[in-house]
């Protein structure tokens, strides 16, 4: 504290041997939302109802040029609704609209297809989330494979979105 360093797992990079390919994550099954070009990428778990969550929401809706890639990760004993809210988001007609207004606004989708059967991802994105090590969300994943995970600002991301990876708070101060 004197030097004041943080220590804590929640803003450093992973080390390279934690790194993970990006290439080989199932993308089909995360909620696709593309801001500005997209040309940058970032893959995301997160819990509609996670408080952490919703504030890196609303840090990420400032980042410009991403594509970014949400896997709805309920963690429903923290959480008990949040599966049902995941699979009315998943089964929306617009998917990522649907996310982004429960996410940042809390508004729930209406458009959820009628009649049809919907399979969500739910489980194998938290079997994908535990192969990877992911324990709580919000947990974010650069395309290099770097990982940062909690609420973070948009100074912090865009850092973090560069191939340097600077992520640390003293590197990243708003």
């Amino acid at each position: 504290m004197q030097e004041g360093v943080d220590l804590t797992a929640r803003t450093q990079p992973a080390p390279a041997s934690k790194r993970i390919d990006f290439a080989s994550l199932p993308l089909a099954d995360a909620i696709v939302s593309v801001q500005g070009s997209g040309k940058r990428k970032l893959a995301v778990f997160s819990d509609p109802d996670c408080p952490y969550c919703q504030r890196l929401a609303q840090a990420l809706s400032k980042v410009k040029d991403v594509t970014i890639y949400t896997f709805l990760m309920p963690l429903d004993e923290l959480h008990p609704e949040a599966r049902k809210r995941s699979a009315a988001v998943w089964c929306a007609k617009d998917r990522s609209k649907a996310w982004l207004d429960l996410i940042e606004r809390g508004v729930a989708p209406k458009d959820v297809k009628a009649n049809e059967s919907c399979d969500t991802p739910m489980d194998r994105n938290l079997a994908l989330a535990s192969r990877l090590g992911v324990t709580g969300t919000p947990a974010l994943f650069s395309e290099d494979g770097r990982r940062l995970a909690g609420a973070a600002s948009t100074v912090q991301l865009e850092r973090f979105l560069e191939p340097t990876g600077k992520t640390s708070l003293t590197e990243a101060q708003p």
